[in-house]
């Protein structure tokens, strides 16, 4: 399973109990729009993540390691090749360079 989907699945939890429990989920349900989009954290700059990642769960220690899980290399090539990326997109504020012939 991708980290992507993980945090996707973190967030749903803490809004399905917020909800039960009839607590605000305003700010969740906002991370979950946002993560529609399969490119978001190569779209914000570190900061913003790791606020995103502390509202979802994820616990201070693994902020860094998950970061990098979720704006590898790899990750940005795969979304690269399904079109999720333009290479020349302005947005994104994490990149890898890539090798096309012209």
């Amino acid at each position: 399973m991708n980290e992507l989907k993980v945090i996707d699945i973190m967030n749903e939890t803490i809004i399905e109990l917020s909800k039960e429990k009839n607590a605000n989920c305003d700010e969740n349900l906002k991370i979950k729009q946002y993560l529609e989009d399969e490119a978001f954290f190569f779209k914000i700059d570190k900061s913003k993540a790791f606020d995103i990642l502390q509202k979802v769960g994820v616990k201070q220690d693994m902020l860094e390691n998950v970061y990098k899980k979720l704006t590898a290399q790899n990750v940005f090539y795969d979304l690269l090749y399904k079109g999720k990326i333009n290479e020349n997109d302005k947005d994104l504020v994490v990149k890898y360079e890539t090798y096309r012939k012209k």
